[in-house]
């Protein structure tokens, strides 16, 4: 048995520290997902995976893969149609 302090694993939920005992077991799960955890964000800033919603690029929307409004189909072929006549 070991002890873990909770807080750790969940500051907004527990304001203070409090151990506990846990089986081998656990610690051992507990830690291989932090490791887990651990080797995402490398991976993830490596490779330069990390992307802001706010860039105002577009690529919002992208992201919520949302259907075209009858508006937005309006403008588009009217769009479409100007350019074809200059």
């Amino acid at each position: 048995m070991q002890k873990i302090n909770l807080w750790e694993l969940y500051p907004d939920v527990y304001k203070t520290d409090v151990f506990v005992d846990v089986a081998e077991e656990v610690v051992a799960a507990i830690r291989g997902q932090e490791q887990d955890d651990a080797a995402y964000e490398r991976r993830k800033f490596r490779h330069k995976a990390h992307y802001s919603l706010n860039r105002e690029d577009g690529i919002e929307n992208d992201a919520l893969n949302r259907p075209l409004t009858p508006e937005e189909v309006l403008e588009q072929k009217l769009l479409r149609e100007n350019r074809s006549f200059t």
